[in-house]
């Protein structure tokens, strides 16, 4: 487990693995997606476009919305560390993109793989002292190496919410009843 309170060892070696282990952990969002397909597309409809409360991200565009930041996002902030000093960054809220639920759930999930794949082609790309370079996200310090983390953890974070949310509905189809009021138990 990473220590949060020690300085990470900073010889080549360590570094190399770090950036290998990173970029493989990126590439989890693309094998998670696939995974999932064949698990939502069972779902009912409603069930990948429906919100269960106002301001939160339906199951298509909580997938929409990861696409959205490995395309708009997360490149402009690789760029903007290898070009920039110190340049400080904030975590975006997700946002689902309008007309995602409109969009196909396999239309989705292979656009955030193919997103998820160029991002990380494009970190792979990143020469290795590059990653060193300071930043700070959210007003922490930081480096490359502490932004994919922040990525990976957030697109772990988004997918198990989403999969708590799929976990605790009632996704069973209605019986006859099912609308009419329950008598208090006494």
């Amino acid at each position: 487990m990473l220590d949060r309170y020690a300085e990470p060892r900073r010889d080549a070696a360590t570094l190399a693995a770090r950036r290998e282990a990173l970029l493989d952990q990126l590439g989890w969002l693309e094998d998670e997606s696939a995974a999932l397909a064949p698990l939502l597309a069972a779902l009912p409809t409603w069930a990948v476009e429906q919100a269960p409360m106002p301001g939160d991200l339906t199951a298509k565009e909580t997938f929409a919305a990861l696409a959205a930041l490995d395309r708009d996002v997360y490149p402009d902030w690789v760029a903007r560390l290898q070009a920039e000093e110190a340049p400080a960054f904030t975590s975006p809220a997700p946002a689902g993109p309008e007309g995602a639920n409109d969009r196909s759930l396999a239309d989705l999930l292979t656009d955030l793989r193919a997103a998820r794949a160029a991002f990380r082609e494009a970190m792979t790309a990143v020469p290795a002292e590059a990653w060193s370079r300071a930043a700070t996200l959210d007003g922490e310090a930081t480096d490359l190496y502490g932004l994919a983390l922040s990525i990976v953890q957030r697109d772990a974070d988004h997918l198990k919410a989403l999969a708590y949310r799929l976990h605790q509905a009632d996704l069973r189809p209605p019986k006859p009843g099912d609308d009419l009021p329950r008598r208090p138990e006494a």
